[in-house]
């Protein structure tokens, strides 16, 4: 089965981002801002791969049970959003309702693989590159 690291990917870009901010304040705070710099960056990077490796294990484990695929995608009549049907592998079919929003920044498709977030909100599961 095909894993996803979707998360631990923008997980590490983001704890590097805050990483450097947060460490070239307390590198100024310290009289040394290179060294602030480091430090944060190389806490931040590795607090980011924790948090969102501990997300793609959520979404694999998803993927290995439900493993959902997008059946359908309908406009709605006020254009402002999409009616979307996924079937898990059991057959199960679940209606979700995307706006144009996140339609435009996920680029779904019919067939591609998603999960359902904890707000049952559907997110694609790996990177369009990836598939």
């Amino acid at each position: 089965m095909k894993k996803t690291n979707k998360n631990t990917n923008t997980g590490l870009a983001l704890g590097m981002c805050f990483g450097v901010s947060i460490g070239t304040a307390l590198g100024s705070v310290w009289g040394n801002v290179a060294m602030g710099m480091c430090l944060g960056l190389s806490i931040g990077m590795a607090l980011g791969v924790m948090i969102g490796s501990q997300k793609d294990k959520a979404v694999n484990q998803q993927i290995k049970e439900k493993g959902y695929t997008i059946q359908t995608i309908e406009q709605s009549e006020n254009e402002k959003s999409y009616k979307m049907t996924v079937v898990s592998k059991s057959g199960e079919k679940t209606a979700v309702n995307v706006s144009s929003g996140t339609m435009e920044t996920e680029a779904f498709a019919v067939g591609d693989v998603v999960f359902l977030d904890e707000d049952g909100d559907v997110e694609q599961a790996f990177d369009k590159g990836e598939e």
